[in-house]
């Protein structure tokens, strides 16, 4: 059995016999000097580079083919290329959940129509972009007003008072809203709290003649009614305060909730 020959080139360990090897096809066996068994001249190559012995080749000469080498660098770039791709995913998610937190909440207003939902969502949107900002309050809180959602406005009508204990017209508003939710004694309050900042407030007046009605002072009532009627800024608020009055001179079930005149603004301003 012949022994298995190491390839001088590539190193790799052929079986015996082979004319070359398996791995690079570099010639193995040596040429004797007076040519082979078979009467074909051989080509003897003398002493290879460094004085080596050459090798007899019986064909012509081929280029050893060499083994690739391991594929190093390209699993470099494969994770090069994945690491990228998913450092930029977690990029972009962080940058639309950021988007999204920052976004202003789009819930309908109960009752509220296109126009009044429009100014809720510039509202909400100045609040987002700043908490402090009153003007979008007093805005958010007219909208939830004029649409009879009284928890609501409260919530901005206090947020406004807080930042500006002055506000005289969501001061009244407030008070509007504790009445209707049945809150009559904290409504009357700020009613007086009003009238303290501006004695001549109309709606805070004519509320104020509301509550009294509602308590039987009839003559109180009267009063309010008076001096709001006096100072009232429109047409139409009047004939409001004058319906109140005819309705006591009557003598007739005391009134319905407190509410602002019709097609006021909020605050009556």
């Amino acid at each position: 059995m012949l022994e298995d020959v190491i390839c001088p080139s590539c190193g790799f360990r052929n079986a015996g016999g082979g004319d070359a090897c398996e791995s690079c096809n570099f010639p193995l066996q040596p040429v004797a000097a007076g040519g082979d068994q078979g009467g074909r001249p051989t080509v003897r190559s003398g002493l290879g580079l460094g004085g080596a012995t050459g090798y007899g080749a019986t064909g012509p000469l081929r280029r050893p083919v060499r083994r690739a080498a391991p594929l190093q660098a390209q699993s470099v770039w494969l994770w090069l290329f994945f690491g990228t791709f998913a450092a930029g995913l977690l990029v972009y998610v962080a940058i639309d959940a950021n988007r999204k937190r920052n976004e202003p909440v789009v819930s309908a207003v109960a009752g509220a129509n296109t126009e009044q939902m429009a100014m809720v969502n510039t509202a909400r949107g100045a609040l987002a972009a700043d908490s402090s900002n009153i003007e979008a309050r007093v805005t958010l809180g007219n909208v939830l007003y004029d649409t009879g959602n009284w928890d609501e406005a409260i919530i901005q009508y206090r947020a406004v008072l807080r930042r500006d204990s002055t506000r005289v017209a969501p001061m009244v508003d407030l008070g509007v809203c504790y009445f209707n939710l049945g809150a009559t004694k904290q409504a009357e309050d700020l009613f007086h709290q009003a009238l303290r900042l501006d004695p001549h407030q109309p709606i805070a007046l004519f509320n104020l003649g509301i509550v009294s009605e509602r308590h039987g002072e009839t003559a109180k009532a009267l009063a309010y009614f008076g001096d709001a009627l006096e100072h009232a800024p429109s047409e139409e608020f009047k004939t409001s305060i004058n319906q109140a009055i005819q309705r006591i001179s009557q003598k007739s079930v005391p009134g319905a909730p407190a509410s602002k005149p019709p097609n006021g603004n909020a605050g009556g301003n």
